[in-house]
């Protein structure tokens, strides 16, 4: 939602460059599959991050992983966007928790996910077959082989 709210995407098809957005919803489950697989070798991966503290510890996390996946390994540069909502003053627990308290609920509601969190708002450690929280990472420090930016913009961006 960070880099959507951008709005960046128009403009980079208006200079001809290839978007690779798996999140139309006129793509079949093998279109958006494959997208995703090329996204990990694109030569530009823009994403958003669901938390960011401020030891520089960013926090994701994912129902399918492949764009933590791609965060940290495959596309020649990535950058990552964080607003100022994003980030936490406390550890990588405190970030987790603020992901999974504050911006997972509203997520699965926005995608109409059968979850308990869309329902009462807060985590509940579900295990339900549509659960958005399966995959959660830490990347404390840049990854070895990858060329990764993170710009804090001081406006309150996504969930």
């Amino acid at each position: 939602m960070s880099i959507a709210g951008l709005k960046v995407e128009a403009r980079l098809r208006e200079q001809g460059k290839e978007i690779l957005n798996h999140a139309d919803h006129d793509l079949s489950l093998e279109e958006r599959l494959a997208i995703m697989r090329r996204q990990l070798t694109c030569d530009l991966f823009l994403s958003g991050c669901n938390a960011l503290t401020l030891s520089g510890e960013l926090i994701n996390i994912d129902a399918t992983g492949n764009r933590v996946a791609a965060m940290f390994f495959g596309p020649r540069k990535v950058i990552v966007v964080a607003g100022r909502n994003k980030l936490v003053d406390g550890t990588a627990r405190d970030a987790i928790d603020r992901v999974r308290n504050w911006a997972t609920p509203p997520n699965a509601k926005r995608l109409n996910f059968k979850t308990p969190c869309a329902t009462t708002g807060f985590c509940s450690d579900c295990n339900s077959l549509e659960r958005l929280c399966r995959v959660t990472t830490i990347i404390d420090r840049k990854p070895r082989f990858t060329d990764i930016r993170v710009l804090v913009i001081n406006a309150d961006m996504g969930l």
